[in-house]
């Protein structure tokens, strides 16, 4: 392999595993053709999978036998200590080899943060690896992080998040002027817990950082703030909160009253929009977390990802690779260190 663009692919995470995985890949290198990827998961039963693909695609694809998989019920003591052959654990060495500029996966987010920490490392001066994405707001995308690698999280940590989420906004978005806040339970500053209000002062004191304070679960959406910071359970929560709002707003879209003749009149008019709507927002078309803090690009996709959604998920792969994101972050993490350092 020689390309400019190869990606590791976990082909046995979550729900759908290779059935999902293997016609996203195959449509991923249709559409880039000068990509390559190794794909890692047990060989008989990829090239199954793959014999219904055309020969353009399989001569750029890499099957890497990969006899162990990660289950969801895995713990990540039991993926560190059990799970190196596994394709999950093979894939992240790609990466840190230099193989590979990024890995994707559906798996086990605890085994993918234990495995990730121990074969890539964390960035210099990071504490704790945080997932974090874009989503879409009324004018442009926000990102949102930690999404769940962090339940507990001090002050400190939250301040380290905006600062690896600021880099990785300047990346998706491209915007060089950014605001940060926190997200809490109101924009007054006296709510919230003691480790968030303190995270505010942090922020507020940081050089380099345009904190405009804490926001609401809705100001996620308005465009009014570039990145969100908060916990793992707040984000996980506030994420798939608004997926499941967008789901219903699909499912309602085509649910039309037919014993009430104003109602299927009203609801034809409006129909044709409200599928422009939910074409935009569907969460597939945003898959794909970014392990933010890890000595390498790693992309988590949801467990249930559908193959456009885990398609959606290398689209962020790639641009994470082709901008070096980790090393990006990375860069700004020993920047700020020094900096901190001339300060004291």
């Amino acid at each position: 392999m020689s390309s400019q663009l190869r990606l590791a692919v976990d082909a046995m995470g979550g729900d759908l595993g290779p059935r999902s995985v293997v016609p996203a890949c195959a449509r991923f290198l249709i559409r880039f053709p000068q990509a390559e990827l190794k794909l890692f998961g047990p060989r008989s039963q990829l090239q199954t999978l793959l014999l219904k693909e055309p020969p353009s695609v399989r001569e750029r694809l890499e099957v890497v036998d990969c006899a162990q998989v990660i289950t969801q019920g895995c713990n990540p003591v039991q993926a560190l200590r059990h799970k190196r052959e596994s394709s999950m654990a093979k894939a992240l060495e790609a990466v840190a080899s230099g193989d590979c500029g990024a890995m994707v996966t559906s798996g086990n987010t605890g085994a993918l943060l234990a495995l990730g920490r121990s074969i890539l490392g964390t960035v210099e001066g990071v504490r704790r690896p945080a997932l974090g994405k874009s989503l879409p707001t009324e004018n442009g995308t926000c990102f949102l992080l930690d999404l769940g690698a962090n339940i507990d999280c001090s002050a400190e940590d939250l301040l380290q998040f905006a600062r690896m989420g600021l880099e990785a906004q300047r990346v998706f978005s491209g915007k060089a002027d950014l605001t940060v806040a926190l997200l809490n339970i109101g924009a007054e500053g006296h709510k919230g817990t003691e480790e968030i209000r303190r995270a505010g002062q942090l922020l507020q004191a940081a050089p380099g950082i345009n904190y405009v304070g804490f926001v609401e679960g809705h100001d996620i959406f308005t465009g009014i703030v570039d990145v969100v910071v908060c916990n793992g359970l707040m984000g996980n929560v506030a994420m798939k909160s608004a997926e499941g709002v967008i789901r219903l707003i699909g499912q309602k879209t085509f649910t039309i009253d037919k014993k009430a003749p104003i109602k299927r009149f009203f609801g034809q008019l409006a129909i044709n929009l409200l599928r422009k709507w939910r074409a935009q927002l569907e969460p597939g078309r945003y898959n794909g977390a970014s392990f933010l803090g890890l000595e390498g690009n790693v992309i988590k996709s949801h467990g249930g990802a559908s193959s456009e959604a885990f398609y959606r998920a290398m689209l962020t792969a790639k641009e994470c690779a082709e901008s070096d994101l980790a090393q990006q972050i990375g860069g700004a993490m020993v920047l700020q260190a020094q900096r901190q350092a001339g300060c004291d």
